[in-house]
């Protein structure tokens, strides 16, 4: 081995552990850093119109912080701690359902229909699936419980720490809208590609940024807003819990907010609420799902460059990885893996 090569090789390895080390360092504030960036990113345009105007990138930025803080941060605790009291309301009302053998009665009425009737004797067994649904039901609602009161524990009892985090995203934000372009265009020169395919590798990364979030998150905003005051004006019990749910759903292809207002309706037709049952429906397939297709298409068209059932599988693993953050997380690593799939094709190195 050469001078020159040992060198190289040496300068490589101190230079992998010593970025290994500073991410590891900031990895307890991963998550600040996180949704800091992402909500820089998202206003940025806004930033930029603001600038123009002023002419100060400091005032522009620390102006557009504020107002990101006031038009986000209360709206989200406010959320958490309303979710987590319509969460332990789900899990006494499941409680309540399973104990007093309600779930058992809407099983027993679903094998008085004909067709059930017709394929009960071949495809189920009531008996075990009326256990497991009963535990199903109780584990589930146990957990999403749990969860949700952690998170509104988090705030009501580490009001200390909730603080430091709300102070450390002002200020990060306040640095990615101000340097911004600034940190983008330094990551841009030290990465080691050629030209073109920097250009082709950044490009992808910041089109599926831009769908995800100004389109995908706008959509589901949308989507889960409308769901939310339908559920409420049918009179369906927890609708700010079922709004979160539909925005979850939203963001998951081939899914959608069918996920959560369908069986909603077959509950509400099986239980004999034909009224209500028929509003939802036609208000979720015309209203609710409709607002996916026109809003979705103008925000993002084509630009994630990825097919919807590996968009699936992808979010649905960032999700179960990363918690929220793989739903940004994954399609980016998606579109990045194909564009440096593309790279290598070309290459053929």
């Amino acid at each position: 081995m050469t001078r020159d090569k040992f060198i190289s090789y040496f300068f490589i390895a101190l230079l992998v552990f010593v970025v290994g080390m500073v991410i590891y360092i900031f990895s307890p504030f991963f998550k600040a850093i996180f949704w800091s960036a992402i909500l820089a990113f998202a206003f940025y345009p806004v930033y930029s119109q603001l600038n123009r105007l002023l002419k100060n990138e400091t005032v522009s930025a620390l102006l557009m912080t504020v107002l990101i803080f006031f038009l986000v941060i209360p709206p989200v605790i406010y959320l958490i701690v309303n979710l987590s009291t319509q969460a332990i309301d789900l899990y006494q009302l499941a409680t309540d359902y399973v104990r007093e053998g309600r779930l058992g009665a809407l099983i027993d009425h679903v094998r008085s229909f004909h067709v059930v009737q017709n394929i009960e004797d071949r495809l189920v067994q009531w008996e075990p699936l009326k256990q497991n649904l009963n535990e199903w039901m109780l584990s589930s609602a146990r957990a999403v419980g749990n969860y949700t009161a952690a998170q509104a524990g988090t705030i009501t009892k580490n009001v200390f720490f909730v603080i430091l985090n709300i102070l450390m995203m002002f200020f990060l934000v306040f640095v990615f809208l101000k340097d911004g372009n600034a940190i983008y265009c330094f990551i841009y020169e030290i990465t080691p590609l050629e030209e073109k395919h920097k250009c082709l590798v950044f490009q992808r990364i910041s089109e599926t940024f831009s769908a995800v979030i100004r389109g995908q998150l706008l959509t589901s905003l949308a989507q889960a807003t409308v769901a939310g005051i339908i559920y409420w004006a049918i009179g369906l019990p927890l609708p700010l819990f079922f709004a979160m749910l539909t925005f979850i759903t939203s963001m998951i292809p081939m899914v959608g907010t069918t996920a959560v207002w369908l069986p909603l309706v077959i509950y509400l037709a099986v239980t004999h609420q034909y009224m209500r049952a028929g509003i939802l429906a036609v208000l979720g397939f015309f209203v609710i799902c409709l607002i996916d297709n026109f809003i979705k298409p103008a925000l993002i068209g084509k630009k994630t460059h990825l097919p919807y059932f590996l968009l699936f599988f992808g979010i649905l693993g960032g999700i179960t990885l990363f918690g929220l953050m793989g739903i940004f997380l994954a399609p980016v690593l998606l579109s990045l893996f194909f564009a440096l799939i593309a790279i290598y094709r070309e290459k053929r190195w």
